[in-house]
């Protein structure tokens, strides 16, 4: 298969400029707008500077699998772990019951509201982990 120099780069979670140097000395076919496009075997045999297909697409996957551990060890860091929000959740949930059953049968005042309301707002600060 012939594929340029981005839909490699792309596939194999490379640099551009980086495929671009270990494809230099590769003969390439020309494709749409001056695209250069390489045979996909001697490519990753090249970009991976093995002498075998195998051995190239073994050492794509183990690049692939440290990708994805890293993409998956950022993720873990941006996610607030289940439960802290369910802690949070029930936290806000108690206190707002707490301001309710007081008033029960009563009228609800602004205050009583604007207590409601602060205690939905100060979710996220308990979230911050």
């Amino acid at each position: 298969m012939k594929l340029p120099i981005l839909k490699i780069a792309e596939l194999i979670g490379g640099h551009r400029d980086t495929i671009s140097k270990r494809l230099a000395d590769l003969p390439f076919e020309a494709g749409k707008k001056g695209a250069k496009l390489y045979s996909s075997e001697h490519a990753l045999a090249a970009i991976y500077k093995t002498d075998s297909l195998e051995a190239a697409r073994a050492e794509q996957a183990r690049t692939a699998a440290q990708l994805n551990a890293i993409r998956a060890e950022d993720l873990r860091k941006t996610r607030i772990p289940i439960a802290t929000v369910l802690q949070a959740h029930d936290e806000i949930l108690q206190a707002i019951a707490a301001t309710l059953k007081p008033a029960k049968g009563k009228l609800l005042t602004q205050d009583l509201i604007n207590d409601i309301f602060d205690k939905f707002r100060s979710i996220p600060a308990k979230l911050k982990w």
